[in-house]
């Protein structure tokens, strides 16, 4: 039975390391849902290994939580344009058929499935060499003897729920640090500031996550009432996260959109529909950020049960 710090944080680590390596398989023969949980299982590996820093040996962790950012990014590459590509035809599909003027489905589609092959080819590569072999071998060395420092021999129920409040207090900061959002007629923000409030909100997003697997963590070592605590913070991080994914989302379908559109003034195509489906998706970040400010408004504060 775990009894400090130290034992849970190593279950936990081998138990995501057993998603990794069982996802594999289908994420080679292109399975989305396994591209997906095989991205999470890196993703939460390398959020607790950032969360669980001052338990590990100084620099211990940093060599393999690069890694993990890089299969992460390489399993993105081929799942992403997938995401954008199905949202877009959500959004063609619901014009009126006089205001999809010229081959604009047709454009969408060709880059985005030749992103996605290029992404999966990669994805094979990468899960077929040394690289990753090198990883999921590191990972097993390091979960079978987790290089600790003396704070992990402490009972695991305070010392992780003070890095969750950590983590909280991340999310905080960078909620706090959000450039501020222009409001209409003179207050139109510039494409600058506007990219600053985007990449804001984008952090914002990955605070949110990190906290989220903190929190589900710390709530299975938790007491009953802290336990309670926990997972009502995560699933309140979840709400944000998800809504500025979709707000990300929106961000990479409007840069698509504004590169077709000047694709299609260089090649002579019509970009009226392009410049309508920007509009769309500006409406759709729009919403995506009201959601947020909501799900954050609801966000339990420091001394909410």
């Amino acid at each position: 039975m775990a009894t400090t710090t130290g034992d849970v944080l190593q279950a936990y680590l081998g138990q995501q390391l057993g998603e990794l390596r069982r996802h594999g398989p289908g994420a080679r023969a292109g399975q989305a849902e396994a591209i997906h949980q095989m991205r999470v299982a890196a993703r939460r590996l390398r959020s607790l290994l950032a969360t669980g820093r001052t338990l590990f040996a100084a620099g211990a962790a940093d060599d393999i939580r690069t890694e993990l950012q890089w299969i992460s990014g390489v399993l993105g590459a081929a799942r992403d344009p997938t995401v954008v590509q199905d949202r877009l035809r959500e959004l063609l599909a619901e014009e009126p058929p006089g205001l999809v003027i010229g081959p604009a489905a047709e454009r969408i589609d060709e880059t985005l499935d030749a992103s996605a092959a290029a992404g999966m080819e990669n994805v094979i590569v990468a899960l077929d060499g040394e690289r990753y072999a090198l990883l999921l071998g590191r990972l097993a060395e390091f979960v079978t003897a987790v290089p600790l420092t003396a704070k992990a021999s402490r009972p695991p129920h305070k010392t992780v729920r003070k890095l969750v409040a950590k983590d909280e207090a991340r999310l905080r900061r960078s909620v706090d640090g959000l450039a501020p959002r222009a409001d209409g007629g003179p207050g139109i923000p510039s494409h600058a500031e506007a990219a600053s409030r985007d990449e804001g909100l984008h952090e914002v997003r990955k605070s949110a996550k990190r906290l989220r697997y903190a929190a589900e963590f710390a709530a299975t070592v938790a007491g009953k009432g802290d336990a309670k605590r926990l997972s009502r913070m995560a699933l309140a991080a979840r709400h944000i996260q998800t809504a500025l994914g979709l707000h990300q989302d929106s961000v990479v379908a409007q840069t698509l959109l504004s590169e077709l559109g000047r694709r299609a003034a260089g090649s002579g195509e019509p970009g009226f529909t392009f410049g309508r489906l920007h509009a769309r998706e500006g409406q759709l970040a729009a919403q995506a950020e009201a959601d947020f400010a909501k799900a954050w408004k609801k966000f339990p504060g420091p001394r909410d049960g």
